[in-house]
């Protein structure tokens, strides 16, 4: 039975390409929140990117209809300043937190 490392190792693995789509996510994550007004920025993450789109989750549809007026301005600015991937298309869906204990 082989290990995870060298599952992981091997280019040609599902891990691999797992791993490293999560690497990217993880950056293009940073680059969306630098790129965010500080109020939005702590209500929105990304979730995916995939052809193109990038896929955010909000914590509620006030945050999401916000950052819906913004996706225009955001995919000029990307393009422009050439910060991220090619990104022709934000979709944004809420996916509200758990209440934490009280």
């Amino acid at each position: 039975m082989k290990s995870i490392m060298h599952i992981m190792a091997n280019q040609s693995s599902w891990l691999y390409r797992l791993s490293q789509h999560c690497q990217v996510l993880k950056l293009i994550n940073k680059k969306f929140d630098k790129s965010l007004p500080p109020p939005l920025s702590k209500h929105c993450y990304v979730a995916n990117w995939r052809e193109k789109t990038l896929i955010v989750h909000t914590d509620s549809s006030l945050w999401a209809t916000r950052l819906r007026y913004m996706t225009p301005f955001l995919i000029a600015k990307w393009q422009k300043e050439l910060s991220m991937p090619t990104i022709n298309k934000i979709v944004v869906q809420v996916r509200p937190t758990l209440l934490k204990n009280q």
